[in-house]
C-alpha cells in the first residue's frame, strides 16, 4: 500500500486561509501531512490538525511564538512502513552554510531514513549518508516575488521504497 506524505514549512502566514489552495489540495489528497516550522501562527496548527487528526505531525521553527512551542516539540520522530523519520526546523535557526552537516550530526544516533527539516527556504531532496534529506522549501506565495518560489515536498512510500519529488506552488 502507498502511503503519501505531503510535507510543508516555513509558511509565514496569519491565518489557515492564507495556504495556498494549491498547496491545500495536496494535503487533502495525501495520508500525512508534515510541517517543519516558522508557521508563525498558531491558526495554522489548528488548521492541519483538524484535516488530518493523528496524521499530522509538527514541529515549532525558530519564528514561532510561544502559543505554538507550547502546543508542538523542537523534533518529531515517525515511523511509517518500517521507514524512520527525524522532523525539525531546526529551532535554534542561525546560519545556513553547515545546517544539512549539523542536522546530521544531531540526529546521527537516531538511525534516520529520512531527515526532513526546513529554515532554508530552498527546497531540497538528496541522499547522504544513508539518509534522505528533504526540506520543502517556503511555503507562503509571495505579491513581489523575492527569493526561492514556492514549493512542498511529496514523499511516497511502498514497501520500503521512498520515491520524493518537490513541486512548485502556484496559487
Amino acid at each position: 500500500m502507498t502511503v503519501k506524505i505531503t510535507i510543508l514549512g516555513d509558511t509565514h502566514i496569519k491565518s489557515f486561509e492564507e495556504l495556498p489552495k494549491e498547496m491545500l489540495g495536496e494535503i487533502k489528497k495525501s495520508d500525512w501531512v508534515i510541517h517543519v516550522g516558522d508557521y508563525t501562527s498558531a491558526q495554522i496548527v489548528s488548521g492541519l490538525i483538524k484535516l488530518k487528526g493523528e496524521r499530522f505531525k509538527g514541529v515549532y521553527g525558530n519564528a514561532d511564538p510561544l502559543e505554538i512551542r507550547n502546543k508542538l516539540t523542537s523534533t518529531e520522530f515517525i515511523t511509517i512502513q518500517d521507514i524512520k523519520i527525524g522532523i525539525t526546523h531546526p529551532a535554534s535557526g542561525g546560519p545556513e552554510e553547515n545546517l544539512e552537516k549539523n542536522l546530521l550530526t544531531d540526529f546521527e544516533q537516531d538511525d534516520l531514513d529520512i531527515l526532513i527539516y526546513g529554515h532554508t527556504h530552498e527546497s531540497k531532496i538528496l541522499k547522504k549518508n544513508n539518509t534522505l534529506l528533504v526540506n520543502p522549501g517556503k511555503g507562503y506565495l509571495e505579491t513581489n516575488f523575492f527569493g526561492p518560489p514556492t514549493t512542498i515536498a511529496l514523499l511516497k512510500i511502498d514497501d520500503g521504497k521512498v520515491q520524493g519529488t518537490i513541486k512548485e506552488i502556484k496559487s
